[in-house]
């Protein structure tokens, strides 16, 4: 379906506004012709009104009225944590919300220390007109950990301490946001959304069956005795496929650490307190989790904001960043050799932009699978 096409599609016989303060409004709505819809993100200024509506299809559908004489676009912030990999997913979601649905986006980007692969994923949105990158240099968190203190953990606290950085930075902006997304290491950033009237938005990078065992583990961690990792049986999510116990998220293996303190309250309770929660995923991909996250009533009486799979969100301009890999004429070593290649096989292995392995480390992957 095209933008385009959406100002045809859904049309809108239906409408309540529910004045919430001086400038916002609730709005609830019914499409004709198809099933309701939930209108999760609202905004109500002077003489024009825009509406965003996330459909009930599989696609990350956004319908955007205007109404009056005004021009301005709906401007929507997004937080990123810090890393490559939370930096790309998050720039991906802005360059599709501002190339397919014309919005202005403005991304806050918490660093702790630029590299050249950072600077090369932000270098195209810095030159997009609809978006604008905003680095938030990460405050200095040297005596709150050492050595020892692990990845999720600083990841937490680095956000933490900077919140009062950010906070300052959207204060600061000449036009104001109308809705706030932040990731899942930046939940703490929803009450700043919340004290400033935003409606805000969980996005969440990974998949479904993440989502519901995180926001089911604070459930868990009441219900079993002892390290999860000991458990004779599997791990019952409801609605879900069950999780072995050797399966579990990395801060999970061991309850004793701050990591799986941090991991209950960052995300396993952050995630349930935004308007709604954005996953990249998609119905076809994992039918069963979503489900169990829209109808579970176990579920729902914990995650009570609605779930929107927008996925999958990919990157289409990307280059790989080592120049040994390709040329000027942007032929790629690596994808020149999987097209020769049998098809279905090649199985692609993926340790995150932290995953690092050792050539030693890296063949014995190969002879074990």
């Amino acid at each position: 379906m095209t933008s385009g096409a959406l100002f045809e599609v859904f049309k809108i016989n239906k409408v309540y506004l529910r004045c919430l303060n001086e400038n916002w409004c609730q709005l609830l709505g019914v499409v004709e012709g198809f099933r309701p819809i939930n209108i999760s993100i609202y905004s109500f200024h002077f003489y024009y009104l825009h509406l965003i509506l996330f459909s009930t299809i599989p696609k990350f559908t956004i319908l955007l009225i205007t109404m009056g004489s005004s021009k301005q676009l709906l401007h929507i912030g997004i937080l990123s944590s810090p890393g490559l990999g939370h930096i790309i997913l998050v720039v991906t979601l802005a360059n599709r919300l501002a190339t397919f649905h014309n919005v202005s986006v403005t991304v806050f980007v918490i660093t702790f220390g630029s590299s050249l692969a950072e600077t090369e994923i932000l270098k195209p949105a810095n030159k997009s007109k609809m978006i604008d990158v905003v680095e938030i240099p990460g405050v200095d968190i040297s005596n709150l950990i050492d050595s020892k203190t692990k990845t999720v953990t600083q990841l937490c606290i680095l956000v933490r301490e900077t919140l009062h950085v950010v906070k300052s930075a959207i204060f600061a902006m000449k036009h104001l946001l109308d809705a706030l997304i932040v990731d899942i290491f930046t939940t703490e950033a929803l009450s700043i959304a919340k004290e400033l009237g935003l409606p805000n938005y969980v996005y969440i990078t990974t998949n479904a069956w993440f989502t519901a065992m995180t926001v089911y583990c604070p459930v868990l961690d009441k219900e079993i005795e002892g390290q999860y990792v000991d458990q004779k049986e599997p791990l019952k999510i409801p609605g879900c496929k069950p999780v072995r116990p050797e399966d579990v998220n990395d801060p999970m293996l061991d309850r004793n650490e701050q990591d799986y303190r941090e991991y209950l309250k960052v995300l396993g309770i952050g995630f349930c307190l935004s308007d709604g929660i954005l996953i990249n995923t998609w119905e076809d991909a994992e039918t069963r989790s979503l489900k169990a996250l829209r109808e579970n009533d176990i579920l729902k009486a914990i995650v009570k904001s609605p779930v929107y799979p927008i996925g999958p969100l990919i990157r289409h301009d990307q280059k790989i960043i080592d120049g040994r890999s390709g040329d000027d004429d942007g032929n790629n070593s690596v994808l020149n050799w999987l097209d020769k290649q049998i098809p279905n096989s090649v199985l692609y292995i993926s340790f995150g932009s932290g995953g690092t392995l050792s050539s030693k480390q890296l063949t014995e992957l190969a002879f074990g699978l």
